[in-house]
Protein backbone atom coordinates (compact mmCIF):
# COMPACT_ATOMS: atom_id res chain seq x y z
CA UNK A 1 0.00 0.00 0.00
CA UNK A 2 2.85 2.11 0.87
CA UNK A 3 4.52 1.69 -2.65
CA UNK A 4 1.38 2.78 -4.66
CA UNK A 5 0.70 5.55 -2.35
CA UNK A 6 4.65 6.82 -2.99
CA UNK A 7 4.43 6.13 -6.97
CA UNK A 8 0.98 8.05 -7.02
CA UNK A 9 2.08 10.64 -5.15
CA UNK A 10 5.16 10.90 -7.89
CA UNK A 11 3.18 10.39 -10.81
CA UNK A 12 0.74 13.63 -9.45
CA UNK A 13 4.57 15.46 -9.14
CA UNK A 14 5.37 14.58 -12.60
CA UNK A 15 1.97 15.47 -13.75
CA UNK A 16 2.52 19.20 -12.14
CA UNK A 17 5.29 20.04 -13.40
CA UNK A 18 4.47 19.03 -16.97
CA UNK A 19 1.66 21.16 -16.55
CA UNK A 20 3.75 23.79 -15.75
CA UNK A 21 5.49 23.60 -19.08
CA UNK A 22 2.97 21.71 -21.30
CA UNK A 23 4.40 24.02 -24.30
CA UNK A 24 7.40 23.53 -24.22
CA UNK A 25 6.29 20.09 -23.81
CA UNK A 26 4.03 19.81 -26.84
CA UNK A 27 6.99 21.13 -28.92
CA UNK A 28 9.13 18.50 -27.60
CA UNK A 29 6.63 16.23 -28.53
CA UNK A 30 6.83 16.96 -32.01
CA UNK A 31 10.43 16.39 -32.46
CA UNK A 32 10.72 13.42 -31.06
CA UNK A 33 7.44 11.49 -32.05
CA UNK A 34 8.85 9.31 -34.44
CA UNK A 35 10.95 7.19 -32.21
CA UNK A 36 9.18 4.01 -31.94
CA UNK A 37 6.45 2.55 -33.90
CA UNK A 38 2.67 3.62 -32.90
CA UNK A 39 0.77 0.57 -32.80
CA UNK A 40 -2.47 1.67 -30.76
CA UNK A 41 -2.56 4.87 -28.43
CA UNK A 42 -3.42 3.80 -24.80
CA UNK A 43 -6.55 5.46 -23.91
CA UNK A 44 -7.26 8.47 -20.87
CA UNK A 45 -9.65 10.53 -19.91
CA UNK A 46 -7.02 12.93 -18.24
CA UNK A 47 -5.58 15.05 -20.78
CA UNK A 48 -1.82 15.70 -18.18
CA UNK A 49 -2.10 11.41 -18.00
CA UNK A 50 -2.52 11.06 -21.96
CA UNK A 51 0.84 13.75 -21.84
CA UNK A 52 2.69 11.63 -19.77
CA UNK A 53 2.06 8.47 -21.48
CA UNK A 54 3.20 9.87 -24.24
CA UNK A 55 6.93 11.23 -22.76
CA UNK A 56 7.22 7.72 -21.55
CA UNK A 57 7.36 6.02 -24.66
CA UNK A 58 10.95 7.74 -25.55
CA UNK A 59 11.99 6.09 -21.63
CA UNK A 60 10.81 2.91 -22.53
CA UNK A 61 12.43 2.62 -25.88
CA UNK A 62 16.01 3.59 -24.40
CA UNK A 63 15.81 2.06 -21.26
CA UNK A 64 14.89 -1.20 -23.30
CA UNK A 65 17.23 -0.79 -26.01
CA UNK A 66 19.85 0.03 -24.21
CA UNK A 67 19.63 -3.29 -22.31
CA UNK A 68 18.33 -5.42 -25.26
CA UNK A 69 21.78 -4.53 -27.26
CA UNK A 70 23.50 -5.47 -23.99
CA UNK A 71 22.50 -8.51 -23.62
CA UNK A 72 23.17 -9.15 -27.32
CA UNK A 73 26.14 -8.12 -27.83
CA UNK A 74 28.65 -10.63 -28.78
CA UNK A 75 26.12 -13.38 -29.24
CA UNK A 76 26.29 -16.09 -31.66
CA UNK A 77 22.95 -17.27 -30.96
CA UNK A 78 20.44 -15.80 -33.70
CA UNK A 79 17.76 -13.87 -31.03
CA UNK A 80 14.76 -11.26 -31.68
CA UNK A 81 12.43 -9.99 -28.93
CA UNK A 82 9.60 -7.82 -29.13
CA UNK A 83 7.42 -6.29 -26.43
CA UNK A 84 3.80 -4.18 -26.63
CA UNK A 85 3.62 -1.77 -23.45
CA UNK A 86 0.33 -1.04 -22.51
CA UNK A 87 1.25 1.90 -21.25
CA UNK A 88 2.75 3.72 -23.95
CA UNK A 89 0.70 1.84 -26.83
CA UNK A 90 3.53 1.10 -28.57
CA UNK A 91 5.98 -1.74 -30.04
CA UNK A 92 9.10 -2.03 -29.00
CA UNK A 93 11.44 -4.94 -30.47
CA UNK A 94 15.34 -5.73 -31.30
CA UNK A 95 17.00 -8.65 -33.18
CA UNK A 96 20.74 -9.36 -34.36
CA UNK A 97 19.28 -11.55 -36.95
CA UNK A 98 17.33 -9.23 -39.56
CA UNK A 99 14.68 -10.49 -42.10
CA UNK A 100 15.13 -14.05 -40.31
CA UNK A 101 12.28 -16.02 -39.14
CA UNK A 102 12.26 -18.17 -36.31
CA UNK A 103 10.54 -22.04 -36.01
CA UNK A 104 7.72 -21.22 -33.38
CA UNK A 105 8.16 -25.09 -31.67
CA UNK A 106 5.55 -25.62 -29.39
CA UNK A 107 4.55 -21.87 -28.92
CA UNK A 108 2.57 -22.38 -32.28
CA UNK A 109 -0.27 -23.94 -30.05
CA UNK A 110 -1.36 -20.31 -29.13
CA UNK A 111 -2.35 -19.77 -32.84
CA UNK A 112 -3.57 -23.23 -33.17
CA UNK A 113 -6.03 -22.80 -30.03
CA UNK A 114 -6.92 -19.52 -31.21
CA UNK A 115 -7.89 -20.41 -34.21
CA UNK A 116 -10.38 -22.92 -33.02
CA UNK A 117 -11.87 -20.68 -30.61
CA UNK A 118 -11.84 -17.84 -33.30
CA UNK A 119 -13.57 -20.63 -36.03
CA UNK A 120 -16.12 -22.12 -33.37
CA UNK A 121 -17.04 -18.51 -31.76
CA UNK A 122 -15.36 -20.22 -27.84
CA UNK A 123 -18.14 -22.98 -27.81
CA UNK A 124 -15.48 -25.88 -27.64
CA UNK A 125 -16.68 -29.39 -26.98
CA UNK A 126 -15.81 -31.33 -23.52
CA UNK A 127 -13.40 -33.06 -26.39
CA UNK A 128 -11.99 -29.84 -26.94
CA UNK A 129 -11.45 -28.43 -23.99
CA UNK A 130 -9.89 -31.66 -22.87
CA UNK A 131 -7.03 -31.49 -25.57
CA UNK A 132 -7.01 -28.11 -25.63
CA UNK A 133 -5.82 -28.40 -21.58
CA UNK A 134 -3.20 -30.78 -22.37
CA UNK A 135 -1.91 -29.21 -25.80
CA UNK A 136 -1.34 -25.75 -23.86
CA UNK A 137 -0.83 -26.44 -19.62
CA UNK A 138 1.01 -29.54 -20.52
CA UNK A 139 2.72 -28.86 -23.96
CA UNK A 140 0.65 -31.95 -25.03
CA UNK A 141 2.01 -32.73 -28.57
CA UNK A 142 -0.45 -35.65 -29.51
CA UNK A 143 -3.41 -33.41 -28.20
CA UNK A 144 -1.96 -30.64 -30.24
CA UNK A 145 -1.46 -32.73 -33.51
CA UNK A 146 -5.37 -33.38 -33.03
CA UNK A 147 -6.64 -30.38 -32.44
CA UNK A 148 -4.61 -29.17 -35.46
CA UNK A 149 -5.48 -31.70 -37.68
CA UNK A 150 -9.34 -32.33 -36.92
CA UNK A 151 -10.52 -29.24 -35.71
CA UNK A 152 -8.44 -26.24 -37.03
CA UNK A 153 -8.24 -27.81 -40.57
CA UNK A 154 -3.95 -28.77 -40.86
CA UNK A 155 -2.25 -26.29 -42.70
CA UNK A 156 -4.00 -24.20 -44.29
CA UNK A 157 -6.48 -23.62 -41.10
CA UNK A 158 -3.62 -22.32 -39.30
CA UNK A 159 -2.12 -19.94 -42.51
CA UNK A 160 -5.74 -18.50 -42.22
CA UNK A 161 -5.02 -18.03 -38.17
CA UNK A 162 -2.35 -15.91 -39.11
CA UNK A 163 -4.04 -13.99 -41.95
CA UNK A 164 -6.93 -13.19 -39.43
CA UNK A 165 -4.87 -12.13 -36.58
CA UNK A 166 -2.66 -9.70 -38.78
CA UNK A 167 0.28 -12.41 -38.76
CA UNK A 168 1.72 -11.52 -42.12
CA UNK A 169 5.13 -12.35 -41.68
CA UNK A 170 4.36 -16.09 -40.40
CA UNK A 171 4.27 -19.31 -42.30
CA UNK A 172 2.61 -22.29 -41.78
CA UNK A 173 3.84 -26.07 -41.85
CA UNK A 174 2.07 -29.45 -41.92
CA UNK A 175 4.95 -30.11 -39.08
CA UNK A 176 3.14 -27.50 -37.20
CA UNK A 177 6.03 -26.83 -34.78
CA UNK A 178 8.34 -26.39 -38.22
CA UNK A 179 5.65 -22.83 -38.73
CA UNK A 180 7.79 -19.83 -38.88
CA UNK A 181 7.26 -16.59 -37.30
CA UNK A 182 8.75 -13.31 -36.12
CA UNK A 183 7.85 -12.15 -32.07
CA UNK A 184 6.48 -8.61 -33.64
CA UNK A 185 3.93 -11.44 -35.49
CA UNK A 186 3.45 -13.12 -32.05
CA UNK A 187 3.07 -10.23 -29.99
CA UNK A 188 0.12 -9.07 -32.03
CA UNK A 189 -1.76 -12.46 -31.20
CA UNK A 190 -0.89 -12.04 -27.70
CA UNK A 191 -2.60 -8.27 -28.01
CA UNK A 192 -5.81 -10.09 -29.21
CA UNK A 193 -5.56 -11.95 -26.13
CA UNK A 194 -4.83 -9.78 -23.36
CA UNK A 195 -6.15 -6.16 -24.48
CA UNK A 196 -8.87 -6.35 -27.11
CA UNK A 197 -9.64 -8.23 -29.88
CA UNK A 198 -11.89 -8.15 -33.34
CA UNK A 199 -11.35 -11.83 -33.66
CA UNK A 200 -12.04 -13.17 -30.31
CA UNK A 201 -14.79 -12.99 -28.54
CA UNK A 202 -14.63 -12.23 -24.28
CA UNK A 203 -14.88 -16.10 -23.77
CA UNK A 204 -12.47 -16.89 -25.70
CA UNK A 205 -9.92 -14.67 -24.82
CA UNK A 206 -10.50 -15.53 -20.98
CA UNK A 207 -10.17 -19.10 -21.76
CA UNK A 208 -7.34 -18.54 -23.67
CA UNK A 209 -5.64 -16.58 -21.03
CA UNK A 210 -6.69 -19.14 -17.71
CA UNK A 211 -4.87 -21.96 -19.65
CA UNK A 212 -1.52 -19.86 -20.67
CA UNK A 213 -1.54 -18.79 -16.25
CA UNK A 214 -1.73 -22.69 -15.10
CA UNK A 215 1.02 -23.97 -17.25
CA UNK A 216 2.70 -27.16 -16.10
CA UNK A 217 4.73 -25.74 -13.14
CA UNK A 218 8.52 -26.98 -15.22
CA UNK A 219 7.23 -25.23 -18.03
CA UNK A 220 6.82 -21.73 -15.93
CA UNK A 221 10.56 -20.84 -17.32
CA UNK A 222 11.37 -17.96 -20.04
CA UNK A 223 9.29 -14.58 -20.10
CA UNK A 224 8.19 -15.38 -16.71
CA UNK A 225 11.96 -14.30 -15.22
CA UNK A 226 12.04 -11.57 -12.73
CA UNK A 227 8.18 -11.10 -12.99
CA UNK A 228 5.31 -12.39 -9.91
CA UNK A 229 2.76 -12.70 -11.93
CA UNK A 230 2.79 -13.74 -15.69
CA UNK A 231 1.28 -16.21 -18.63
CA UNK A 232 2.58 -17.79 -21.12
CA UNK A 233 3.69 -20.72 -23.24
CA UNK A 234 7.35 -22.02 -24.22
CA UNK A 235 9.03 -23.52 -26.80
CA UNK A 236 11.56 -25.91 -27.70
CA UNK A 237 13.24 -27.90 -30.17
CA UNK A 238 16.62 -29.58 -31.10
CA UNK A 239 17.51 -29.27 -34.61
CA UNK A 240 20.91 -30.43 -36.48
CA UNK A 241 23.94 -30.67 -34.17
CA UNK A 242 23.85 -30.00 -31.15
CA UNK A 243 21.24 -26.89 -31.44
CA UNK A 244 18.29 -25.42 -29.79
CA UNK A 245 15.46 -23.61 -30.65
CA UNK A 246 13.91 -21.97 -27.19
CA UNK A 247 11.11 -19.71 -27.49
CA UNK A 248 8.96 -18.27 -24.81
CA UNK A 249 5.80 -15.52 -25.38
CA UNK A 250 3.16 -14.08 -22.94
CA UNK A 251 2.39 -11.64 -21.02
CA UNK A 252 3.62 -9.85 -17.62
CA UNK A 253 0.99 -8.63 -15.48
CA UNK A 254 2.83 -5.19 -14.17
CA UNK A 255 1.35 -2.88 -11.37
CA UNK A 256 -1.07 -0.24 -12.39
CA UNK A 257 -0.92 0.18 -15.93
CA UNK A 258 2.53 -1.29 -16.31
CA UNK A 259 1.07 -4.21 -18.33
CA UNK A 260 3.21 -5.98 -21.54
CA UNK A 261 3.29 -9.13 -24.02
CA UNK A 262 6.27 -9.89 -24.97
CA UNK A 263 8.07 -12.59 -27.22
CA UNK A 264 11.33 -14.16 -27.78
CA UNK A 265 12.47 -16.24 -30.12
CA UNK A 266 16.31 -18.17 -30.21
CA UNK A 267 18.12 -20.74 -32.25
CA UNK A 268 21.41 -22.00 -32.98
CA UNK A 269 21.52 -22.11 -28.98
CA UNK A 270 24.52 -25.15 -27.99
CA UNK A 271 22.00 -26.80 -24.76
CA UNK A 272 18.24 -26.09 -23.95
CA UNK A 273 19.98 -25.19 -20.76
CA UNK A 274 21.95 -22.70 -22.39
CA UNK A 275 19.01 -20.97 -24.37
CA UNK A 276 16.71 -21.05 -21.14
CA UNK A 277 19.16 -19.00 -19.68
CA UNK A 278 19.53 -16.57 -22.53
CA UNK A 279 15.76 -16.26 -22.77
CA UNK A 280 15.37 -15.92 -18.87
CA UNK A 281 18.61 -13.00 -19.04
CA UNK A 282 16.70 -11.46 -21.57
CA UNK A 283 13.00 -11.39 -19.95
CA UNK A 284 14.68 -9.99 -16.24
CA UNK A 285 16.35 -6.98 -17.83
CA UNK A 286 13.19 -6.85 -19.38
CA UNK A 287 11.35 -6.31 -16.60
CA UNK A 288 14.24 -4.40 -14.65
CA UNK A 289 13.65 -1.73 -17.37
CA UNK A 290 9.78 -1.90 -17.24
CA UNK A 291 9.38 -1.53 -13.76
CA UNK A 292 11.88 1.51 -13.46
CA UNK A 293 8.58 2.86 -15.19
CA UNK A 294 7.46 2.62 -11.39
CA UNK A 295 10.34 5.16 -9.74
Amino acid sequence: MQRRQRQAQRRRQRRWRWGLSGGFLLTALLLIGGITTQRSAPTTSNPLEAMENLFIGPRVHYGLQTAWRTQLAGRSERVSIALYSAQTGQLYSRTNAAHHQFHMASTVKVAILAGILRQEKGHLTAQEKALATRMIENSDNAATNLLFEDYLGGQAGLQATFAAFGMTHSTAHKAWGLSTTTPADQVRLLNQIYFSSDQLNDQSRAYLRYLMAHVATDQQWGISAGSDSFALKNGWLPYGKDQWIINSIGYIDGPGANDYTIAIYTDHNPSMASGKQLVEQLAQVTRQAMRRLDD
